[in-house]
């Protein structure tokens, strides 16, 4: 490749980060592909937080107003002891102040929606998983299972926790003996987090869902293996385990509650 030339970007994975990252790369007019080892791609996912670091990218894509149109503006966090006695809230809207924008929690299928239309179809290559990644002296050759070699300047591993690229990064980095031994070991998971979605709640026996701004509430259990959280989005309600009234009825949950929605039961 000469100076002069723009390299040639392989992504693996058309998640939200390789849908970002196509969308820059389109603007930009830097040739890319995406490859995809779903044979077709279901956002899934609830609420999501998109904050003051990112949004500036949102407008250099021309995506910022589309991302306020799926938002819900998040002002403050309040956190509680197991009694309900709330300690003092954690207000948010303090990093307007030094950035400009203010925290956001969106849909992740809805993001996701609006990520995808950044990238031309024809450039998102499903049924495409990685099985090898050799890197020459001037170029990287992508092996994926339907046979297919594919070449490139640049390897982008958006391919999520657990990723191909990096895998077979960590691969050719054991053979030369350059991988360092924190990376020999398994993920650190020290939690497990339970998710699932409810149907939308009644307004009237919720009041929370009609505020005009998210929340984030959380209860932090006292010598005890979990916490409790919740949040308000515009989309749908979510639940970790138990409904919303054993926080209502100052009870003490032994499940994890999330809610994030503003759709409401009629």
């Amino acid at each position: 490749m000469n100076k002069t030339d723009k390299p040639r970007v392989l992504i693996v994975g058309a998640g939200l980060a390789g849908l970002f990252l196509g969308g820059l790369l389109e603007r930009s007019d830097v040739p890319y592909t995406i490859f995809e080892r779903a044979a077709s791609v279901k956002p899934v996912g609830s609420g999501m937080i998109v904050g003051p670091a990112l949004i500036p990218t949102f407008q250099q894509l021309g995506i910022y107003d589309d991302l306020l149109a799926i938002g819900l503006r998040m002002d403050h966090c309040v956190y509680y002891k197991e009694s309900m006695e709330p300690y003092k809230p954690t207000d948010v809207n303090l990093v307007h102040e030094f950035t400009g924008y203010y925290n956001y929690v969106v849909s992740r299928p809805k993001l996701y929606e609006i990520l995808l239309k950044l990238v031309p179809a024809h450039k998102i290559q499903y049924g495409k998983r990685v099985l090898k990644i050799v890197e020459g002296e001037d170029k990287i050759m992508v092996y994926t299972s339907d046979n297919g070699v594919n070449e490139g300047d640049i390897v982008v591993g958006a391919d999520g926790a657990y990723s191909a690229v990096r895998q077979r990064l960590y691969e050719q980095l054991k053979v030369k003996g350059e991988l360092p031994e924190s990376d020999h070991e398994d993920l650190p998971f020290s939690t497990t987090c339970l998710v699932g979605q409810t149907e939308s709640l009644d307004p009237e026996e919720f009041p929370i869902v009609k505020e005009q701004y998210c929340q984030f509430l959380a209860m932090l259990g006292k010598d005890k293996p979990f916490t409790v959280s919740k949040k308000q989005a515009t989309v749908r309600l979510r639940k970790i385990i138990e409904n919303q009234k054993a926080l209502t009825h100052n009870a003490t949950p032994s499940v994890s509650l999330l809610v994030d929605s503003n759709v409401y039961l009629k």
